[in-house]
């Protein structure tokens, strides 16, 4: 067993993720068009996807901010590398007994890279807030930051939706943490991670390993829940990723219960009916072969989200 949990694959990794973006942005668009098949909100089609358009670039920023993680990795594996062969005395103990200045800055680097990762998915959790809002509360300016909607849902909101319970239990499990964590980083201390690389003497190759501070690890402790091996060491690479993986499963999550939501309160047959004055955007329906019922066009869009398939559910 491998006593680091580490990304081996970094190309392929980022390839799903990058992927697994467009996936999650069009669930996103998919719930903006159900809202727009079922609600009565007469400015549904224009609203919901500007707001839309703000969860989509937070989601892209994120992967971005991964992609440049990689680079940085693989360069600073390079610096190291070649910092040794120039100086093969530095691999000594006690050459830096006040510290190794070269791991430092590389730590340092990445770890900025890294806190950015989280900023901008925190982000994405405020813009899915203000969406949801808006498509829930009557008056349409009043819109909240996910910390105030995840307190609401617990108090005057209990009870009366399916996304209420999805949501206080999403934010109990990681996005409450997520805040936790990057509101320590914002207003606390920068957390400081751990250097842990292997160096190959004959070449002075380096895997640079930087494993997980404790104060991370005692966040996201959901991390190690379906862990085979939990006693290992945990890279910020393998963090990186599976922080934004986690933010993909719970986004879905949250669509799903806001899907249902949407349909137990339809206004879709009305919003057909009266299409010139029941809505700004344009209505668009489909037949289900089997049933010959009319069904909203998002269906479509939906499945595609869910099962990589057109058609109805």
């Amino acid at each position: 067993m491998n006593k680091f949990l580490d990304i081996i694959e970094r190309k392929e990794d980022y390839q799903k993720i990058y992927s697994d973006t467009f996936r999650a942005e069009k669930g996103i668009r998919a719930i903006g068009l159900i809202y727009h098949d079922h609600s009565d909100d007469k400015e549904s089609f224009d609203s919901v996807f500007r707001l839309k358009s703000n969860i989509e670039y937070r989601l892209f920023s994120a992967t971005n901010q991964y992609l440049i993680f990689l680079k940085e990795l693989s360069e600073k594996e390079n610096y190291l590398q070649q910092i040794y062969k120039e100086n093969p005395h530095f691999i000594k103990s006690g050459t830096f007994p006040m510290g190794n200045v070269y791991f430092d800055k590389v730590e340092a680097e990445l770890s900025s890279v890294f806190d950015n990762i989280i900023f901008n998915l925190s982000s994405v959790f405020d813009y899915l807030s203000h969406a949801i809002c808006y498509m829930y509360f009557a008056n349409k300016e009043n819109t909240l930051y996910w910390t105030k909607l995840s307190k609401k849902v617990r108090g005057d909101l209990k009870g009366q939706y399916e996304f209420c319970k999805t949501i206080d239990f999403v934010d109990r499990r990681f996005v409450g943490k997520l805040y936790d964590y990057r509101s320590r980083l914002l207003h606390n201390k920068r957390d400081k991670h751990y250097f842990a690389t292997s160096i190959q003497l004959n070449d002075f190759e380096f895997e640079l390993l930087i494993t997980c501070s404790n104060e991370s690890l005692k966040q996201f402790k959901l991390i190690k829940e379906h862990l085979e091996f939990p006693e290992q060491r945990i890279t910020l690479t393998y963090l990186a990723s599976w922080l934004i993986k986690r933010t993909f499963i719970e986004i879905e999550n949250i669509l799903d219960s806001i899907k249902i939501d949407l349909e137990n309160n339809s206004k879709f047959h009305y919003n057909i009916a009266n299409s010139a004055k029941a809505k700004t955007g344009l209505m668009f329906a489909t037949i289900n072969p089997e049933t010959h019922f009319v069904e909203p066009s998002s269906n479509g869009i939906w499945n595609e989200y869910k099962y990589g398939r057109k058609g109805s559910s």
